[in-house]
Order: C-alpha cells, then structure tokens, then sequence
C-alpha cells in the first residue's frame, strides 16, 4: 500500500496532510502514456543528434 501511494505521489496525483491521511488532487490529471513521453524523448534525441553533429563539423573545420 506504501509503494502504490508513493508511486501517485510522486506522478502528483496524490497530496499527503500531515495527520489527516493521502488525498486525490482536486487538478490531479493522468500522466500521458509511456508511448508518448517515449515519442518525446526520441524526438529531443533526434535534435540534439543533429545539432550535435553539426558542431562538431564546424570545429573539425576550424570555425
């Protein structure tokens, strides 16, 4: 029960009151699918690649 209540807490799902116990957040949305935080990630790898490879053709150029 202590795993699943840190594991919402820590996706912000749930909030702790000191005292009173864990409660739903009124705002608390699902987090997106593992597929699309893995689409973005692949995405910014993708970017960084390129603009990765052009600097370093730019300093084996000497600019």
């Amino acid at each position: 029960m202590k795993l699943a209540v840190g594991v919402l807490r820590n996706e912000g799902l749930v909030i702790g009151q000191q005292g009173k116990g864990v409660f739903v957040r009124e705002d608390a949305a699902p987090a997106p699918p593992v597929s699309d935080e893995l689409a973005e990630i692949r995405a910014t790898l993708r970017d960084l690649s390129a603009r990765l490879e052009k600097v370093e053709a730019e300093l084996s150029q000497g600019k």
